[in-house]
């Protein structure tokens, strides 16, 4: 296992346990609280579970191919694109202020991800 597709691994495990999981299958109440949203409905939700599904399943790509021995450039561009706008719309928005451990995730995650960009061979290399 290599420190990208250690990263990729825990990427995929907290947001499939901690996001697809509840949107998915939570209830609206339940979501309202949890987001301090209300949405109109609980399509919004769910949409957003199936938007968070999707870069999941593109994670998922990635690790695989981590573990073939490639390095996988479009998953890590994506994964710095998704980490980094949320943690940068967190703090635009004020969010940060209310979340700062999750605003503080999603950065240390981009962090992870741009230097796997700017340093893909010590990202691919064997951990152990």
């Amino acid at each position: 296992m290599t420190a990208l597709s250690l990263l990729l691994a825990v990427k995929i495990a907290i947001t499939a346990g901690v996001v697809i999981s509840p949107f998915l299958f939570m209830s609206k109440a339940a979501l309202d609280a949890r987001a301090g949203l209300g949405a109109p409905d609980l399509t919004l939700y769910r949409l957003y579970g199936v938007a968070m599904l999707a870069l999941v399943v593109a994670y998922a790509g990635g690790l695989i191919r981590t573990l073939a021995g490639e390095f996988p450039g479009e998953i890590v561009a994506m994964g710095l694109v998704s980490n980094a706008g949320a943690a940068g719309t967190m703090v635009a928005t004020g969010y940060a202020r209310v979340q700062p451990a999750l605003t503080l995730a999603f950065a240390a995650v981009a962090l992870g991800f741009l230097m796997a960009a700017l340093w893909p061979g010590p990202a691919m290399t064997a951990l152990w």
